[in-house]
């Protein structure tokens, strides 16, 4: 006997011309309507797949924009921002209106709805919204190039999401982009990096002169850190031409964060050493030893400084002032480390001024710098000679205070 849920039917009764009783439709209707909700079911998947890669034909977004000022009509900052249940994105650039289709330059002091768009080769974006005073908003959609996709596909890149098309639309990463790269030495580069390369302007023009100019072929990461701090193949070209020699990259970085220019370096070389090494320079910069600071100091000493004496100097704040005021109060022949040692200790023109109103006058450097180790200061002298102590020499002063005197002075 074969069975269906609540009902059964045996071979003699099958055997029978067909006949279906009450019972037997409901067991069909019942089947049916399995039948019919699970076939629903698959339709409602169905759809939602569907929607799901329709959804992905496209990306919508909201945007925002300034002109800068209402005298340069040929630029404007525009930001874009997308958002969804797992992640938000934004993008923000300073572009030339000339990029764009339908966009208006008088929009800068205009108040009106605006559409406009950017097409390129990964795609358009479509902006609708409006301006007012030079600022404006709306929203925008973007559509992927199928074109685009099929050929990035053939170099390599065959699972770009929608917001890596949208990131190449907005930054112009192209495929003639990807291939130069590919012909410059760079395969395989990662859809992140091509963004990162197209941000900061490393070009296959730039990346041509510069490698040139390099001893060993830059990194991607070089490139980029390159641009950031603006280390060009004109200034690596002077920069070797001044000192004689090739850097690595991270040096000429740090040539670029810390200041040291060409100028800076000619600068250097005049008035501190023909072989001013890059380090030096780089210390000098850091420290503040500037051109004006190592001029005055030279003046001031009637010599050229070392670059140490330079750099000890400026962190010690040793400055012309300071050696003015010590080279009157104390001597004219005062050194370098004497200077430095008077900063360390707190031998200020003030502390001299005061010593020399208690009567002393010739004070040398070894001694100011002693009393300033051992507490010795005018107060002390007017406590010392309160005790009867009516002139005491400076070493004598220096001894006391070393042996806690006056609470063992026996006046």
């Amino acid at each position: 006997m074969e069975h269906f849920p609540g009902y059964a039917v045996s071979m003699h009764e099958c055997s029978r011309p067909y006949a279906p009783s009450t019972l037997g439709l409901e067991v069909i209707l019942m089947i049916a309507r399995k039948l019919t909700t699970a076939l629903t079911a698959a339709m409602l998947i169905a759809a939602a797949l569907t929607a799901h890669v329709r959804a992905q034909d496209s990306l919508a977004g909201e945007w925002q924009a300034r002109f800068e000022s209402e005298s340069d009509r040929n630029t404007f900052y525009l930001e874009m921002r997308t958002s969804s249940w797992k992640h938000n994105h934004s993008w923000g650039n300073t572009h030339k209106v000339s990029e764009f289709a339908g966009l208006d330059p008088s929009l800068a002091v205009s108040d009106r709805p605006a559409h406009f768009e950017l097409r390129r080769e990964a795609g358009a974006l479509a902006f609708d919204g409006s301006f007012h005073a030079g600022k404006g908003n709306g929203s925008f959609r973007f559509t992927p190039n199928p074109e685009f996709v099929q050929s990035m596909k053939g170099l390599g890149y065959s699972s770009l999401s929608i917001d890596q098309l949208l990131a190449f639309g907005t930054q112009d990463v192209t495929t003639q982009f990807v291939k130069d790269l590919n012909n410059l030495g760079y395969p395989k580069v990662s859809a992140d990096d091509l963004i990162a390369l197209r941000i900061h302007g490393a070009t296959p023009e730039f990346i041509r002169a510069i490698s040139a100019q390099l001893p060993s072929k830059p990194s991607l990461d070089n490139l980029v850190a390159m641009r950031i701090h603006g280390v060009s193949p004109e200034f690596v070209t002077e920069i070797k031409s001044l000192l004689g020699k090739n850097f690595d990259v991270d040096q000429y970085v740090a040539f670029r964060i810390h200041g040291v220019s060409p100028e800076f370096v000619r600068e250097m070389r005049e008035h501190v050493s023909k072989d001013v090494s890059a380090d030096d320079l780089v210390a000098m910069r850091i420290h503040g030893a500037s051109p004006d600071f190592v001029r005055e100091i030279d003046t001031q000493l009637g010599r050229n400084l070392s670059v140490d004496e330079l750099v000890a100097f400026r962190i010690h704040g040793v400055s012309p002032d300071f050696v003015g005021q010590m080279h009157q109060l104390v001597a004219r022949d005062l050194s370098g480390d004497d200077l430095v040692a008077f900063r360390i200790h707190g031998v200020s023109p003030e502390f001299v001024k005061e010593m020399k109103d208690q009567g002393y006058n010739e004070l040398s450097a070894e001694q100011l710098v002693s009393m300033r180790i051992h507490g010795v200061n005018a107060a002390y002298v007017k406590e010392i000679r309160d005790h009867g102590y009516k002139h005491p020499s400076i070493d004598e002063l220096i001894e006391m205070r070393i042996h806690g005197y006056p609470r063992r002075a026996s006046m």
